[in-house]
């Protein structure tokens, strides 16, 4: 059951970078605030590998390293986007959709296989991400899933939920083809470093603007380091798609985010799908 604490973990950490950035960082352009959290964790990142061993790197490593970078910059830079845009709790919720990407990414990918169990327990995180929206049910049956595209955060959040089955699946492949804190910190000081470098050539960043807060900016590199570090060990300890299914609970930290931050309405169905969400994560985690 370790994986499934660490996953739990890295659904509050994200969620908690989410707000987070949400709170202190949302006068920002989406491109800078998906640049922040990783430039301050990067320090962090760059100490840290001293103290792991350097494992063999299989053939798959750099070859899905060269795709899942530029589609994590892309993935990343959206989330911040839907996140500035709309409310958390109508956002966020929406990653419960990326395990129905990974079953068959992951499948594809990684010749993973299913239990029954498992395969429910995720049909129910994404019947969760639809009760989110069931006060739109008024409009009929088909409301719930039309708001996703009214809200304009949501239909991004959407988007971002299909692009992290992507690179969940190939993040994976990098874990199985090294170890998994080297790929996340490969990955994650490859993404820093070239998208600052990016950001700055193309005039969308300064290094003015990203230091112009550090004590917040080292409190979101903290949270963010934390994410990484939880993922990339549930990654390694089970199924792709179970473990982004447990993650999706970052919806249920979201909701509580958006109603006690941010005053956000509409709690009680956002509330009713998390119940829901949560008992997919339990299926998945005890018959999985």
């Amino acid at each position: 059951m370790t994986w499934f604490a660490l996953s739990l973990g890295a659904a509050f950490f994200m969620a908690t970078n989410s707000a987070f950035m949400k709170r202190f960082f949302s006068d920002l352009s989406a491109w800078e605030m998906s640049l922040i959290p990783y430039f301050y964790a990067m320090p962090l990142m760059v100490l840290a590998m001293p103290f792991i061993a350097i494992p063999a790197i299989g053939p798959r490593f750099l070859p899905s390293l060269a795709w899942v970078l530029p589609v994590l910059m892309i993935s990343i830079t959206l989330h911040y986007r839907a996140i500035r845009m709309s409310p958390l709790s109508l956002t966020l919720p929406f990653l419960s959709f990326t395990p129905v990407f990974v079953l068959f990414t992951g499948g594809l990918i990684l010749d993973e296989t299913l239990s029954v169990p498992g395969v429910a327990g995720m049909l129910l995180v994404v019947v969760g991400g639809y009760v989110l929206n069931l006060d739109a049910a008024r409009y009929g049956f088909l409301g719930p899933i039309r708001a996703i595209w009214k809200e304009p955060g949501s239909g991004l959040m959407l988007i971002v939920a299909f692009l992290f089955g992507l690179t969940s699946v190939g993040g994976k492949v990098m874990i199985l083809d090294s170890s998994p804190m080297f790929a996340a910190l490969s990955v994650f000081i490859l993404y820093g470093l070239l998208l600052t470098l990016i950001l700055i050539w193309t005039g969308r960043a300064s290094l003015k603007s990203l230091m112009r807060r550090p004590l917040l900016g080292t409190a979101a590199g903290l949270i963010v380091f934390a994410e990484i570090i939880c993922h990339n060990l549930a990654m390694s300890m089970t199924a792709a798609a179970y473990m982004i299914s447990i993650k999706r609970t970052t919806g249920i930290f979201s909701v509580l985010y958006g109603w006690i931050l941010f005053n956000e309405s509409g709690i009680r169905f956002r509330l009713l799908g998390t119940v829901i969400m949560t008992a997919g994560a339990a299926v998945i985690a005890l018959w999985g």
